[in-house]
């Protein structure tokens, strides 16, 4: 079998490790290159592109979404 091959099947039968090893190596790099907390700003920023993002997705209103959970507390 190829390794090619082999990467293929690992991938397509563990995608959870898969993306799991992938984040720590980008982490682990982001941290060795930038800091801890220059980091931690990296990720809140693509969290909250993320949360944008999937807000547009759906077509849901920015505005809306932050009256729902205000309005549940």
């Amino acid at each position: 079998m190829s390794l090619s091959r082999y990467i293929s099947d690992f991938v397509n039968e563990n995608p959870g490790k898969t993306v799991g090893v992938i984040s720590g190596l980008i982490l682990g790099i982001f941290i060795v290159t930038f800091g801890v907390l220059k980091t931690i700003v990296i990720i809140l920023f693509i969290l909250i592109g993320l949360l944008l993002g999937k807000l547009a997705d759906d077509r849901v209103s920015l505005i809306d979404e932050i009256l729902r959970i205000f309005r549940r507390r």
